[in-house]
């Protein structure tokens, strides 16, 4: 790539959602598709929205969400920190998918099935002991000794980005290894030379090119990314203080603080450079009143 300028990491979810959106179709198939294993031939992006805007609800923010051509509805998030709720958080946004196609009156067998992908820059707790990049989760019955899904509406993957890494040289060939570590650091010599051997990883980094030269959000990227690394050390300060004092809600009590301090400073920051409001709202998860109070 010579003297061109460092790729912004698509694993930064402002990044990922300016590179897999609409007009970027064809990529956004590809790594759906290596992720499920199924072709995919037509794919429908819908704008990024943001959930949890309501007094005392959950914030978080959706990086993808993709119709299928058979009607199947895709949700991917990258999650980068740790916060010791992935799966309960997951479940969580997958019921409101799921749960939004209802309008009423409409049988509930015509509900689509809603995929749900999450990308891990960490080792999931419950598969550590599995080495496969990714887990398929279903809802099946243990009991009668037979595998039975209770329905063919849920499906979750997890991917852990950590497992790439060690697989990359053992799995070379593997599109889902390929595509995780692009996602993870596209400036790497390893996912150069998979740009010979994938297309798709190609056309991406091309357009991941043009990406990395918009100054804004090239600034909040590289701020988000600052702030990922500052939750995580506050995280594990806390996880030692409260295990010191054997106190389980100091734990996720310094978590939090640690979270919100991240995003207040990111916040203040942005507003400085006089940046747009909704895109502070976006990178910081923060409501347009505590943006201006600060």
């Amino acid at each position: 790539m010579g003297n061109k300028i460092e790729l912004l990491k698509p694993k930064i979810d402002v990044v990922f959602h300016s590179l897999f959106k609409k007009g970027n179709e064809r990529i956004t198939k590809a790594i759906i598709s290596s992720i499920t294993k199924e072709e995919i031939k037509e794919i429908q992006l819908e704008d990024r929205h943001i959930v949890g805007r309501y007094p005392g609800e959950k914030l978080g923010i959706l990086d993808l969400k993709a119709i299928l051509d058979d009607g199947a509805i895709c949700d991917i998030e990258i999650q980068l920190a740790d916060n010791k709720d992935t799966a309960e958080r997951f479940l969580y946004y997958w019921s409101r998918i799921f749960s939004s196609q209802l309008e009423k009156g409409k049988p509930y067998k015509e509900l689509n099935k809603v995929i749900g992908i999450i990308i891990l820059d960490y080792e999931f707790d419950k598969t550590k002991e599995i080495e496969k990049i990714s887990t398929k989760w279903k809802i099946i019955e243990e009991t009668a000794g037979i595998s039975l899904d209770l329905t063919d509406k849920f499906e979750l993957f997890i991917i852990e980005i950590p497992k790439a890494r060690r697989m990359m040289k053992s799995n070379q060939n593997d599109k889902l290894t390929q595509w995780m570590l692009f996602l993870d650091n596209p400036n790497n010599k390893e996912v150069l030379e998979i740009m010979n051997k994938n297309e798709e990883i190609k056309e991406a980094i091309d357009e991941l090119e043009e990406i990395s030269k918009d100054k804004e959000l090239r600034l909040i990227a590289e701020l988000k990314e600052k702030a990922i690394r500052d939750e995580r050390n506050m995280m594990e300060h806390a996880i030692e203080d409260g295990l010191k004092q054997g106190i389980e809600r100091g734990i996720e009590q310094g978590i939090e603080q640690g979270t919100k301090q991240a995003e207040i400073k990111m916040a203040k920051y942005l507003k400085s450079k006089n940046i747009d409001m909704e895109i502070i709202m976006e990178a910081t998860n923060l409501t347009k009143e505590e943006i201006e109070k600060l």
